[in-house]
């Protein structure tokens, strides 16, 4: 079955690429395409290519079951329901009561249930009476059948009314299938049902087997239909599973509905926390405004822009299509502190004219006049940054599309309130003179004052430092140089990751026996994990899966252990405890793993697939590199789907006697599958349910290997032939799965890794090991999957969104100043704000991930933006008639305060991403650590290293003019001097 799907999907355009698993009878392929097709679109397309696939498959094939497996498909509630009552009856319950009353709700997709089994009507065929009525199996389940159906007959009409007919057959009762005749025994004797078997009612033969807490119980998995809000269908969810508890009370064996796992409580987690950070943000932003200014009327009217940038920016959101999720959210929370930058800077520069005596109205025109281009550029400069990232590609493109799209719109919004609203609430509500607030109480006058005072005394010191730099500039470029070449050198020790760990208190064990084992070998190792896990005084609750959803290796097991919410340790040290005590079960290698909703069940970091089209070879070299992949300490759990080969029992047709015999090798599979395994040819119905009737051997007649002379086959003729006549039976071992991917042999090797230890160095380390130690033979090609691949993607991605991000700056500034030299000196600013983002991460010991780059993208956007503040005021005076240096030092003096402000309010409001408020945030704490660091830096030497290389760039300038001068080009000439 899985080629021909391979064959048909391989011709899909947008497809990334096609992996496909075959175990005994169950083929599963995932088509995985490109990021930005549309979901549905290609959903659509592989049914179109399933179903011109589906006369290549097998006879007896079921329908095909499509799933879209993206991250919004994945079960968002894991639900456990008990009873005391039999399996028949639980499990009824659970398929034709709770199953589609859940499914009824709005935007829930499918419920799947795991662990049960459905009552099912066995007819156990006896060998021996068998043979004396020379029947086979395929003859009594064509009979069963025949009889076991309803079939209309048709309709006629009589005069003005209409007649149906309908023949009715379908088995309503164990003795109906007990009667039901199957052969007439020389022509004259006939042959019921129950004169050659027993017809038992019994339940499906058992795949999977879960336990809560040592009580055996059924699994329903819910999933959400595709692009519909997770939070609001698992709080509907939630209310109807209490609903349902209620009219459960009174039912025999007092069932109960628990709840294993909720996806939902991540996101609910997320969001919530991302709500408090937002508002904490405001707060302290709002507070470091009003040390700085010092008047309750100066600051609120500053702070009126963050209610109309954030109102603003969600309604344009809406307009264009865009949700409120988790994304656009922390960016909101990010650019709390860009919101007011530039209502701040309007206002101090209107009110800095105010105490210099100016009119309200004059100060209100000139000083926002003055400061317009500034606000202009530090806007322009950002969106520049962001927009660009909008359209990066790939899984990061996909966060970072509304992430920069968010942040372009508020600030848009921004400058829109900081050049028409705050100039005018300030002409309306600010008096003639700016006076400072005086409050009534001790500690916050005392606190104002000491803020006014250490401003004065900030700005005298800084503009005795101007005159310093200016002196020594060649120092002070040097002293910057030195600092930048140790921000490099730390971020070598600085880990780097595609997403952090989240300590959601959820670890999944999976372990795997030798091929061969069944549900009951494999259950005591998995109770074994759950007996070392309850040792933990951290644990809520333990959930056990012995075997897979489809029934096809019931060697492996999953053991699920959530974690107490006020529980005294990390997710990630649990793990490393439980690794610890699961050292004695090497046999069953067991993989400690996470489980989130935004991941799935599978988290690993490092994911390596080799595939080939010699599978020998391939087989070789994964054994090889599996080895040396587990002799590595920077990795743990290491994994390979290389199985070992499992024992089977091998039947073998004698081509040259069976055609003597009329007996072909279809026939022969039919018979034998029916002997083992059964045939389910007709339907029990019963109460408005429906149960599958298998016809199979007695249990104790089902072994192929020991009866191997004693079954007999029909030919064409259905006559019998013995088994043994025409056939050979032999002892073989063969492979469990076959793991196919790109159309070729496929061999997928994992791996955790230890503590302190980057995906990215992980990386650089096992190409080094394939390519170099191991030498990949040239049949053998590799790649990597899911978080690794991710990872590679996002490195390039970013490299090119920040090279076209620097550029974009480069000339947004260069038109709006219309020069081409004073864009370097603002563009400086961005080294020097990474050097203090990269010392910030490698202090501490946070990793440069996917948050930690958004942070980065934010810090490139507003690194320029003391520059600009800065290098517009020196230009102002310049051209006011002062000297360079005189100009210098004035703008410093100036701008000093609107500069702090500024970096303060952005520090402010990124401090309580930076430290973590709870366990949902501590995973983006990087993303605060890098900006608080980079802004820090940024600020500090922006004043002092910018007027140090203005003096070159104005040396530059003059030294331009003076050779076109004399090379006679008066034009370019005069061109340069207006630069």
């Amino acid at each position: 079955m899985s080629k021909p799907l391979e064959e048909a999907l391989s011709n899909v355009s947008g497809i990334k690429k096609i992996s496909s698993t075959s175990y005994e009878g169950v083929s599963v392929v995932l088509a995985e395409f490109n990021q930005g097709i549309d979901s549905k679109y290609a959903e659509q397309l592989v049914r179109d290519k399933v179903n011109q696939a589906k006369p290549k498959f097998p006879d007896d094939t079921r329908e095909p079951v499509i799933k879209k497996l993206d991250m919004s498909a994945l079960p968002i509630l894991f639900v456990s329901l008990s009873a005391d009552v039999g399996d028949t009856e639980l499990y009824d319950l659970a398929d034709q009561v709770i199953k589609p009353s859940i499914e009824q709700i709005e935007k829930v997709g499918s419920v799947e249930i795991l662990g049960g089994r459905k009552r099912e009507i066995h007819i156990l065929l006896d060998r021996k009476k068998l043979e004396e009525r020379k029947l086979s199996v395929l003859q009594v389940a064509g009979q069963i059948g025949a009889s076991g159906q309803n079939i209309p007959s048709g309709k006629i009409n009589i005069g003005e009314r209409e007649s149906v007919f309908r023949s009715m057959g379908d088995f309503r009762d164990i003795k109906d299938i007990e009667n039901t005749l199957v052969n007439l025994y020389g022509n004259e004797y006939p042959t019921k049902v129950s004169d050659i078997a027993k017809v038992e009612d019994t339940l499906q033969d058992e795949v999977n087997r879960v336990t809560m807490n040592g009580r055996k119980v059924l699994m329903l998995e819910i999933y959400k239909q595709s692009g519909s809000n997770t939070i609001d269908v698992a709080k509907n969810i939630k209310k109807k599973i209490a609903q349902i508890q209620s009219e459960l009370k009174n039912m025999p064996g007092s069932p109960e509905i628990t709840t294993v796992l909720d996806g939902s409580k991540d996101i609910t987690n997320e969001v919530n926390d991302v709500y408090l950070t937002l508002l904490i943000s405001v707060i302290l932003t709002i507070v470091t405004i009003f040390f700085f200014l010092g008047s309750v009327r100066s600051t609120l009217i500053t702070s009126i822009s963050l209610p109309l940038a954030i109102i603003g920016s969600c309604s344009l959101l809406y307009l264009f299509g865009c949700s409120i999720n988790l994304v656009s959210l922390m960016a909101m929370s990010l650019a709390v502190g860009l919101l007011v930058d530039d209502a701040v800077v309007a206002v101090e520069n209107i009110y800095r004219r105010i105490e210099r005596g100016e009119k309200t109205r004059d100060a209100v025109i000139k000083g926002g006049g003055e400061i317009q281009m500034s606000l202009t550029a530090i806007t322009m400069v950002v969106i520049s940054v962001f927009l660009p990232i909008s359209f990066m590609k790939g899984m990061v493109g996909q966060f970072l599309k509304q992430y920069g799209f968010t942040i372009c719109i508020t600030m848009a919004i921004s400058l829109f309130v900081a050049i028409t609203i705050v100039p005018m609430l300030i002409a309306y509500l600010s008096g003639e003179k700016h006076e400072k607030s005086v409050s009534k109480k001790p500690l916050v006058s005392r606190i104002m004052n000491f803020s006014e005072r250490f401003q004065s005394w900030l700005t005298l010191k800084y503009e005795k430092l101007l005159v310093y730099i200016l002196q020594n500039h060649k120092k002070t470029i040097f002293f910057a140089f030195c600092i930048f070449v140790i921000s490099i050198v730390s971020i070598l020790g600085v880990s780097k990751n595609f997403i952090p760990d989240f300590d959601n208190g959820t670890v999944l064990i999976n372990i795997e026996r030798e091929p061969g084992k069944n549900l009951d070998g494999i259950m005591p190792d998995l109770e074994k994990v759950e007996s070392i896990i309850k040792k933990s005084p951290d644990i809520d609750r333990v959930f056990v899966v012995g075997g897979t959803q489809y029934g096809g290796e019931a060697n492996k097991g999953m053991v699920g252990a959530i974690l107490k919410e006020n529980r005294k340790i990390t997710t990630d040290e649990f793990k490393d405890w439980l690794r610890t005590e699961l050292k004695g079960m090497s046999y069953a290698n067991p993989i400690v793993n996470s489980y989130t909703i935004f991941q799935g069940m599978d988290t690993r970091p490092l994911v390596i697939d080799l595939m080939s089209t010699d599978g020998a070879v391939l087989e070789e070299y994964a054994g090889k590199l599996y080895a040396k992949l587990r002799s590595d300490k920077n990795l743990k759990d290491v994994n390979t789907t290389l199985q070992k080969n499992k024992p089977e029992f091998q039947v073998s047709l004698n081509e040259a006697v069976s055609r003597q015999y009329g007996v072909n090798s279809r026939t022969m599979g039919l018979e034998l599958r029916g002997i083992v395994e059964g045939l389910t040819p007709a339907k029990f119905r019963q109460k408005g349910y429906e149960y599958d009737v298998r016809v199979r051997m007695m249990p104790d007649q089902r072994d192929l290997k020991k009866d191997f002379n004693k079954i007999y086959i029909p030919n064409m003729n259905y006559r019998l032939v013995r088994l043994a006549d025409i056939a050979q039976g032999k002892d073989a071992m063969s492979i469990a799965s076959i793991e196919r991917q790109n159309r070729s042999r496929h061999v997928q090797l994992t791996a955790d890794l230890a503590p302190r230890v980057g995906l990215g160095d992980a990386l650089v380390s096992v190409d080094k090991m394939i390519k170099n130690e191991l030498n990949l033979p040239s049949q053998v090609k590799y790649q990597y999957s899911g978080n690794s691949d991710y990872y590679n993607e996002m490195i390039s991605s970013v490299i090119v969104a920040i090279g076209f991000a620097v550029l974009f700056i480069f000339l947004i500034l260069s038109s709006l100043y219309e020069s081409f030299i004073t864009p370097f000196t603002i563009l400086l600013s961005v080294p020097l704000a990474l050097c203090g983002a990269f010392v910030a991460l490698f202090v501490t010991r946070s990793s440069l991930d996917m948050f930690a780059i958004f942070g980065l993208f934010m810090l490139i956007g507003v690194a320029g933006k003391n520059s600009i503040l800065l290098t517009d005021f020196i230009l102002q005076r310049i051209r006011e008639g002062h000297t360079r240096s005189k100009a210098v030092i004035l703008a410093g003096r100036d701008r000093l305060r609107p500069i702090l402000m500024t970096s303060f309010a952005l520090i402010a409001g990124s401090v309580p991403i930076a430290i973590g408020i709870n366990k949902s945030s501590q995973m983006r704490s990087s993303m605060g650590i890098v900006i608080i660091g980079g802004m820090i830096s940024s600020t500090l030497l922006t004043l002092v290293v910018i007027p140090a290389v203005y003096v070159y760039i104005d040396e530059f300038r003059i030294w331009m003019g003076k050779i076109l001068k004399k090379s006679g080009n008066k034009v370019l000439s005069q061109q340069v001097k207006n630069l």
